[in-house]
């Protein structure tokens, strides 16, 4: 077994889980199966393999930025609350103290 009951209890305290003792015993059994598995990928050989970031290569999917319409000043500012010369006038966000 690679991890004991008695890490997953410790675990559990730094995390401030309150776990019942079945919870205690099932993430035990859980969290050694997912760490026996681990080793038997660790096992393997994968010297020759090449590393990807990918299971499989990736296609992007998006289509091409394209210009359509731009608004002119006066449109874009048309419903703005205020305005100052060809800009949007919005309140100071600096606090001070």
């Amino acid at each position: 077994m690679k991890i004991t009951r008695d890490v997953v209890e410790y675990v559990a305290h730094l995390a401030r889980l309150e776990l019942l003792p079945s919870e205690v015993d099932l993430y035990t059994e859980q969290i050694d199966r997912i760490l026996s598995h681990m080793d038997e990928l660790n096992s393997l050989d994968t010297a020759g393999i090449e590393p990807t970031t990918h299971a499989i290569p990736l296609v992007n999917v998006f289509r091409p930025d394209t210009v359509d319409h731009n608004l002119e000043v006066g449109e874009s500012l048309a419903n703005a609350p205020e305005r100052e010369a060809a800009f949007f006038k919005v309140p100071p966000i600096i606090e001070t103290e």
